[in-house]
């Protein structure tokens, strides 16, 4: 099943102002020793600036990367958020599989259903996302694209996973991105590939660009935030 939506900011708020108050998760560092199955978890996987950069450096055109507040904000959706500042130059699929993968591994031995597990990655951070989904052989596990998908010139990596990772994807996946972005684009591809892989896609327009993510835009926060917590439909 595949969706495609292209909302404006406005009309993507007024759509998520009905959205249900949650009640605020932790941050952590690693999977919690002790994880309550009923919680719902968040992997969120920053981009590449981070790795090289402090986060008191701004990025040249898009100003500072807010990781601390991003992870606020998710952990005020209602996650118990799970995340690590990578503060060097690191391999993607080497870190999907000796870190991500293990993560994932971790909650599910501690009793948490895959289906309470969601993988959020911006840029390079969605790269790392989506490798490490085709190596979890977990169908109801949950991933988000944020921004991670590359456009021609740049998309060597994305290419590459095109053709040799992306048929292996399953599980629900989400891919959003800005529709001013020139780096990145739609995932489409790559869910084409995946038979087993169930799709949505939504295009924002904030006009900010690859940078729409280096903030915790309410319209993007709210927007995976409930994606990866589906209300049940209601009767009548």
């Amino acid at each position: 099943m595949h969706r495609f939506w292209t909302m404006a900011a406005a009309a993507l708020t007024l759509a998520l102002s009905v959205s249900t108050t949650a009640q605020a998760g932790a941050i952590h560092g690693d999977v919690p020793e002790q994880p309550d199955p009923a919680a719902k978890y968040m992997i969120y996987l920053h981009g590449a600036w981070p790795e090289t950069h402090p986060l008191t450096e701004p990025h040249s055109t898009r100003g500072l990367f807010e990781y601390d507040k991003i992870l606020t904000a998710l952990a005020g959706a209602g996650f118990e958020a799970i995340s690590e500042h990578r503060k060097e130059k690191t391999n993607p699929r080497r870190y999907a599989r000796e870190r991500v993968v293990k993560q994932v591994e971790a909650l599910v031995a501690r009793s948490v259903p895959a289906s309470n597990i969601t993988l959020v990655g911006y840029s390079k951070g969605g790269q790392i996302a989506l490798l490490a989904g085709t190596f979890i052989p977990q169908p109801d596990l949950n991933l988000v694209s944020l921004a991670g998908c590359e456009k021609a010139p740049v998309r060597l990596n994305y290419d590459r996973f095109l053709s040799n990772d992306a048929a292996r994807l399953q599980g629900r996946m989400l891919s959003v991105f800005d529709k001013a972005d020139k780096l990145a684009g739609t995932c489409r591809k790559a869910a084409e590939k995946a038979p087993k892989l169930s799709y949505e896609e939504v295009v924002i327009e904030v006009g900010a660009g690859h940078g729409a993510f280096y903030t915790p835009n309410q319209i993007w926060i709210d927007l995976i935030a409930k994606w990866a917590n589906p209300q049940p439909e209601k009767n009548g």
